[in-house]
This record gives C-alpha cells, sequence and structure tokens, in this order.
C-alpha cells in the first residue's frame, strides 16, 4: 500500500487509482489529471515501497523459466519469451513497444553427448555437455585420451600421425573451490558495518566469455585453455589428424557440467569443424589422472550429435518505453539479456535481470501515469545474443549510433539473484561525486554499498561504453552464481525473492533519478 503522507496528498483520480494497486490498465498519460510534483525523495521512497508491496518479479520468472524455459539465441522458444516480454510490457503501460530484429548466420541445436570409459575402469560414464555451435562426431567412436601439450604451431609437429581418433585434453584440471570457500561464507554478526561507499575498486566478480572470447571459443581463466590464433591452429590440426573431439574441464565443482560457445562466418565449415565438449570436473581430473600414466592406454567410447540449422535466422530485442516529458529524445537505457543457455531453464543468466528490468518498467509506467513522468523517456531494453557475444546490445548501438550523444546511461542487470551492492563506473571518476548525491535513498536498502569506480565486464553495457555511452552493470552479491552460471542447476528454485525485489528498487531509482538530472550524465 502508499506510505501514509501519500494517501494523504494524492488527491483525485490519481491517488484512487493508487489506492487500487494500479490493478489492470489505466488511461493513457494524457487522459491523466495533471498531479503537482514531488520531490525526488519521495518518488524514491516510493518506488522502493511500491516494489517491496506489489512486486510481479516472482510471477515473471516462474512464468519465463518454467512455462517458456530454456533461450538459446535463434530459437523458438527465445522467439516466444520475445513475444511474451513484449506482451507483459504492453500491460504495463510501456509505450512503443516493439521488437527490434536482427541476424545470426545460422542456428544450432543441442543433441546428444555421451562418453564413456573402455579402459580402463570399463564402462564409467563420463558427464560432457557440446559447446555451443560445435558439430557432433558423425557416428560413435572408440579412441584413446591424449594429453596435447603444446604452445607453438611447432610443437603440434610431434602429435603428427598420433590423434586418429582421438579424445584430447589440452590442460591440466582446472583449480576448482570448494563450495565452501571461507571467502564465500557469511561475515560475523559482530563484524561492524561500513556505510561509506568503497571508492578504490573491489575485486571483480568473475567474468562471463566477452566477444573476444566467445569468438575464439574459449571458456575462462579457469580452464586457461590456449587463446588467441592458437586454439584455432590447434583445433584445425586437430581436425586434420581425425581427432574424434576435443574436451576442456567445465571447472566447476560436484559434477556441474556447464557450456557457452558462438557461431562463426561460415556454417559449412563449422559443420566440418572437431566436435567440442565440456566435461565435469571431477570426470576430467579422472581422464587426465589415467592418460597422464604410460603403463597403459586410457580409451573412450564417444558419441556426439548436434544439429545446425540453416540461416540467416531472425532474432530479435524486446523493447518498451516510459516516454520522457520535456526531453523524450534523451534516453536512459535500462536492460538485461533474455537469451539464455539451455542446460536448464535459464533463471539466473539472465531470467532474473530480465525479470528486475520488467519490474523496473512496470513502476516507472505506473509512476508516469500518475503525473510523475520522468524528464527523459526511460528505454527498457532486454537484449538477444549476450551469451555468444553481446550481439543484441552491440546491434542496439550500431542501430542508434546517430542517437548515442542523446543517450545518459545503459544500466545493467546481469549477475544471478544476488542483492544489488552499487554500480561499477568504468574509472569514471567525474561521475562519482556527482551521482552519489541522488543516491542517498539507497542506502536504507540491505546490501546496498554505494558506487565505486571498477570495471566490469561480460555484459551488456560494454558496447554502449565502447561507444562513449556511461555503461553500468550491477556490482552483485555472487549468491550461488558460480555454480548455477551456464549449468544445469541455473534454475528456478535458485532465485531468492527478496535479493531480487532489492535490486528492482536500485534499478527504478537510479534510472529515474538520472531521467531527471539537469543534464545528461558527463562523459569525461
Amino acid at each position: 500500500m502508499l506510505p501514509r503522507v501519500w494517501v494523504v496528498r494524492w488527491i483525485g483520480p490519481v491517488l484512487l487509482a493508487g489506492l487500487c494497486g494500479f490493478v489492470g490498465r489505466l488511461a493513457p498519460a494524457h487522459e491523466v489529471a495533471p498531479a503537482p510534483r514531488y520531490s525526488a525523495t519521495e518518488i524514491d521512497r516510493w518506488l522502493i515501497g511500491e516494489i517491496r508491496a506489489r512486486s510481479e518479479i516472482m510471477k515473471n520468472l516462474e512464468y519465463l523459466s518454467d512455462r517458456i524455459g530454456a533461450r538459446l539465441t535463434g530459437s523458438a522458444n527465445l522467439e516466444k519469451a520475445n513475444q511474451w516480454t513484449a506482451q507483459r510490457m504492453k500491460e504495463y503501460g510501456l509505450e512503443n513497444v516493439r521488437l527490434e530484429p536482427w541476424e545470426i548466420p545460422y542456428g544450432w541445436e543441442r543433441g546428444k553427448a555421451e562418453m564413456k570409459l573402455v579402459e580402463p575402469n570399463t564402462g564409467r560414464t563420463l558427464l560432457i555437455a557440446s559447446r555451443g555451435w560445435s558439430p557432433g562426431t558423425h557416428g560413435r567412436i572408440t579412441g584413446d585420451v591424449v594429453l596435447l601439450k603444446a604452445r607453438n604451431k611447432a610443437d603440434l609437429q610431434a602429435y603428427r600421425g598420433k590423434l586418429k581418433n582421438a579424445v584430447v585434453l589440452l590442460q591440466p584440471p582446472a583449480r576448482v573451490a570448494p563450495i565452501l570457500d571461507p571467502t564465500t561464507l557469511p561475515k560475523a554478526k559482530d563484524e561492524p558495518k561500513t556505510d561509506t561507499a568503497p571508492r578504490d575498486p573491489p575485486q571483480d566478480t568473475p567474468r562471463k566469455d566477452t566477444p573476444e572470447e566467445v569468438s575464439i571459443g574459449s571458456w575462462s581463466d579457469e580452464t586457461r585453455q590456449p587463446g588467441g590464433a592458437f586454439i584455432r591452429d590447434v583445433l584445425a590440426f586437430l581436425k586434420e589428424e581425425g581427432a574424434a573431439c576435443e574436451v576442456t574441464d567445465a571447472g566447476k565443482p560436484h559434477g556441474l557440467l556447464v557450456t557457452t560457445g558462438s557461431w562463426g562466418t561460415d556454417r559449412a565449415a563449422a559443420e566440418q569443424g572437431i566436435a567440442r565438449v565440456f566435461m565435469a570436473h571431477e570426470h576430467y581430473a579422472l581422464l587426465y589422472r589415467l592418460a597422464s600414466r604410460d603403463q597403459e592406454p586410457t580409451r573412450v567410447e564417444v558419441e556426439i550429435t548436434n544439429t545446425f540449422i540453416p540461416g540467416p535466422i531472425t532474432v530479435y530485442n524486446t523493447i518498451g518505453e516510459v516516454r520522457g516529458r520535456d526531453k523524450p529524445d534523451e534516453i536512459v537505457v535500462v536492460g538485461a539479456h533474455l537469451d539464455s543457455w539451455e542446460l536448464a531453464s535459464g533463471t539466473t543468466d539472465n531470467g532474473t535481470g530480465s525479470c528486475v528490468i520488467l519490474e523496473t518498467a512496470r513502476v516507472v509506467a505506473q509512476l508516469a501515469r500518475a503525473g510523475q513522468r520522468p524528464r527523459r523517456t526511460i528505454r527498457f531494453c532486454l537484449f538477444s545474443g549476450e551469451e555468444q557475444g553481446l550481439w543484441g546490445s552491440r546491434k542496439y548501438v550500431e542501430k542508434y549510433k546517430a542517437d548515442l550523444p542523446k543517450h545518459s546511461v545503459a544500466l545493467v542487470h546481469d549477475t544471478g539473484t544476488g542483492k544489488v551492492m552499487g554500480f561499477g563506473l568504468q574509472g569514471r571518476k567525474t561521475l562519482l561525486p556527482y551521482l552519489e548525491p541522488h543516491l542517498e535513498s539507497l542506502k536504507t536498502l540491505e546490501g546496498w554499498r554505494g558506487l565505486d569506480l571498477g570495471r566490469l565486464g561480460g555484459t551488456d553495457h560494454l558496447p554502449f561504453e565502447a561507444a562513449g555511452v556511461p555503461g553500468f552493470a550491477c556490482r552483485q552479491e555472487m549468491d550461488e552464481y558460480r555454480l548455477t552460471h551456464h549449468t544445469q542447476t541455473d534454475t528456478f528454485d535458485k532465485a531468492k525473492e527478496a535479493n531480487l525485489i532489492q535490486g528492482a528498487q536500485v534499478m527504478a531509482v537510479t534510472a529515474v533519478r538520472i531521467a531527471n538530472l539537469p543534464e545528461l550524465l558527463p562523459r569525461k
């Protein structure tokens, strides 16, 4: 319910709509009677209270996770999610709701991926998952496990003629932190809290895939695969020598699988490439130990089936707006990515962020209908293709290149279900003292620490940053993200409602405050 002071002061049709909980479609803004302007702090309090009292985050997240499910870029499920989120935006009263198309060269569909030991330890099943946009084995193959230790193209020549049907491991097992790592445990209750925002960037959250990483097919620093052009040389050599597949350590504890990957420019070349899989860390370590012994060979049987879908395929970003009252051509972007990987339902990566954005859109649209329309347009963007290299946000930046000088900021939520602790300002020192006074209301929220100068990577704020628009990702508590990220446990039961409500409160207050500033954010 609205706070009592608002009940007293908001008289007339606007108050009546508020008391009814803004249920259903209210009249468009031009039909709403003029309302007095309220202070920025009063608006902050209303946004925070409305989200706390009537959040629709979990209802939307359950539908997205369980009823639509995984949303691989280029899939029918992602298009279904685009259509559904556009409908939700319309129901919330957003304006200019649309699906903005762009294309991927070809699609991909996961098939089966099976591997078992033939000798020693005959019959032991090994858990694997295909890397996205990688081919299959074209049948069932039995071959030796080979540890390929090469630092350059010259080193590869030692393996010439020795890799027919081989299952190849390129690196030692990853160093995997235990789940009860002391650094992830809650702090002692008597530890003093600080109310000051950090000035020096704290340790950044683990990176997601950047476009450069995706384009070369590497996973992350955890697996320490060869990078750059050399990984392409290695894969070409493995294919030329007739190897069955390349195996990467998933780098997660307790049998968790993982996946990533992206398309290239040539579907035929991709189909003719070598199969690539991630293996559960414990099984990878076993294979590595066995293959390190010279006494007897280690052999496995593998069969992988994946399907390439002819393209080009049209995919979409879902976009809706709350138009600005006096600077409608100036834009504040509030976004998340809607696509996901499909080992699970894509809840924490990034159904959570998508539904936080929908909730932010709901309350900002409601605020506008109540006569408190922000000065600038707030544009809510659910990008696709993030998991394959930030493609949706990159396409947005390309499409709106001429309008970017009038974009004030891009705010992005994309690290799962943890509370938002602040925003990394990407080293923009002039913005720290400029923005902090406008976010005082967020100090009332549990988990909020404030702004810092840290540089966060791996999500959809980066194309904006590269184009000169301030782009800030939420700095979030990890809250099991390293366990759910790209794995088969990225499911609805991992979502924590209180944390997501807090995230929506942060996004709503920050977006409205920036939209109401006298000028665009400075770009130094």
